[in-house]
């Protein structure tokens, strides 16, 4: 009876026993899968696991181990199943959702991965870790999104390039580049206003990020709005003083104002910080010019000419300094100089209108004015709304003596201009002094006469056009102080 009741305890105990012998198996097969993993022996790994879970399939455990095999094998796909079925089995298992995660970051599908990343946060929200990755992927999508952005706009599709730009926006990591890169495309765009409500906003966000600032004086520079260009770019140069670049175009802009003091004290320092850069010596050599100071701007002309001879206009523009100070042959050598460094280059490009206009000032300078005239009108022909080839045009008429011409001209040029010119209206003035034939003296009974051309009469008073010396003005006289009119011809 006593061996009858010990078999029977046995046989009860063997269900039992063999659970407890079937998850030390698992757990065994468990561990070699482990070694193996850590020896990057993935296939003998992989087998274990296997072998682990038909033993135990409810470890979450075993899943995700089996799942970092298949994922070290290139087997991403089972091990997106393996992971998924580790969070399934315990949905506060945090390694299984970083696994999950990381496998849709590679294979860059941000969206499916900052999912799993978030489900994970609502399970612990004060996780340092996952919110650690949770901003690594938002930053790394939205680098995507807007690399993705200007590849689009590159290639002309445009409306794909703003709706990447505006999801990268919507992402909200970093709202100020991004607001900054759709400014830059609707910029590119010529869609202005856009461009700077988004450059504003980004300013408003972050009032030292220095690009928005720079970009958006860039557009008001276009736009020739040179007073609010002015601000922008000094705000960008305030915060960052070091960018030749903001210092050039903030010269520029004063240099647009007529401001010639303050433009060549921003190119000062746009030329000091970058010497080597010929663009802004050009344009402290032409501030200077501007500016009245020759000498200074001469020696500019010079040091560009050695660095590059072929430098446009560089020539005339030392001729015309040549031209003032008197030195009429020198002037003439930079004319003959600009002429064949454009000669050559129209053979290479011979609808260039900014060449076509370097040639007709360099017709201009020599005396071969029908040469100059046909090439300025090429140019203009090609590019209307070119107001230096106006100017020039303007120039080549003056020479020509066609006075009406010229001032008609100059009008045409003052129209292109962004705002007035003290130098179009001291050259319109130049030719009314040229083109100004008195055609009568009027004495006075106070023994004084003028010389004028009467543009108007009437019962009481005369009103007569004059030269007083450095314009052409009009005078009105009473008839009761004019003793007598006298035309030029009698």
């Amino acid at each position: 009876m006593k061996k009858l009741l010990t078999v029977l305890i046995i046989l009860g105990l063997l269900p039992l026993l063999a659970f407890f012998s079937k998850d030390k198996v698992a757990t065994y097969y468990s561990n070699q899968g482990c070694d193996y993993y850590e020896s990057d022996l993935y296939e003998q790994a992989i087998r274990c696991f296997k072998i682990s879970l038909k033993l135990n399939s409810l470890a979450s455990t075993a899943h995700y181990n089996l799942g970092k095999a298949y994922d070290k094998a290139r087997l991403t796909d089972e091990a997106v199943s393996e992971y998924r079925q580790s969070i399934q089995l315990d949905s506060a298992f945090i390694l299984g959702y970083e696994a999950l995660a990381n496998v849709y970051f590679e294979r860059k599908l941000y969206t499916e991965a900052l999912a799993v990343l978030r489900q994970a946060e609502a399970v612990e929200p004060d996780n340092k870790v996952i919110r650690h990755l949770i901003g690594y992927v938002t930053s790394a999508y939205t680098t995507n999104l807007i690399n993705t952005a200007m590849d689009a706009f590159a290639s002309g599709d445009k409306a794909n390039a703003y709706e990447l730009a505006n999801k990268a926006l919507q992402l909200n990591w970093n709202p100020v580049f991004s607001h900054y890169v759709l400014g830059h495309l609707y910029y590119a765009d010529n869609r202005h206003d856009k461009a700077k409500d988004n450059l504003n906003e980004a300013i408003r966000i972050d009032s030292e990020f220095f690009p928005a600032h720079k970009l958006l004086g860039d557009i008001y520079f276009e736009q020739k709005s040179f007073e609010k260009a002015v601000e922008a770019y000094q705000a960008a140069a305030l915060i960052n003083s070091q960018d030749a670049t903001i210092l050039n175009n903030l010269g520029l802009a004063f240099m647009n104002l007529e401001d010639y003091r303050q433009a060549a004290q921003s190119l000062e320092k746009a030329v000091s910080s970058e010497p080597d850069n010929i663009h802004f010596q050009y344009s402290l050599a032409s501030v200077y010019r501007d500016g009245g100071n020759l000498e200074e701007s001469a020696a500019e002309y010079k040091k560009i000419i050695l660095k590059n001879p072929d430098y446009p206009n560089v020539h005339n523009d030392l001729a015309n300094i040549y031209e003032q100070e008197g030195r009429k042959e020198d002037a003439i050598a930079e004319y003959k100089k600009e002429l064949e460094s454009c000669q050559n280059k129209l053979l290479i490009a011979p609808a260039n209108p900014f060449l076509l206009n370097g040639i007709a000032c360099a017709y201009n300078g020599i005396g071969e004015y029908e040469k100059a005239k046909r090439s300025v009108k090429k140019a203009l022909a090609i590019k209307p709304d070119y107001r230096e080839a106006y100017l020039t045009l303007s120039n080549i008429q003056n020479n020509l003596c066609d006075y009406e011409g010229a001032m008609a001209t100059l009008k045409q040029a003052d129209m292109l201009s962004s705002q007035k010119f003290y130098f179009i209206e001291e050259a319109m003035d130049n030719i009314r002094q040229l083109n100004f034939f008195p055609t009568h003296i009027i004495y006075m009974k106070n023994k004084r006469s003028f010389n004028g051309i009467i543009k108007r009469e009437t019962d009481k008073r005369i009103i007569l056009e004059v030269d007083i010396g450095s314009a052409i003005g009009t005078v009105t006289l009473l008839r009761d102080d004019i003793e007598r009119v006298v035309r030029k011809e009698e």
